[in-house]
């Protein structure tokens, strides 16, 4: 599934839709040719750790 983001140049700010592949990956935006990272899903569980898989 896609993402959508809003470009982070101030100039620009177009919406852009990336797959979720590259979260966390350097991408250019396609129209005003600005790199910058896209961020990682905060939605996604937490891994467990092992004391929380006892319980």
């Amino acid at each position: 599934m896609a993402v959508q983001i809003i470009c982070p140049n101030l100039r620009c700010r177009k919406i852009l839709s990336v797959p979720d592949e590259v979260r966390g990956k350097l991408v250019k935006c396609q129209y005003c040719q600005t790199t910058f990272r896209v961020p990682i899903d905060k939605k996604a569980p937490a891994p467990q750790s092992s004391e929380e898989k006892k319980q």
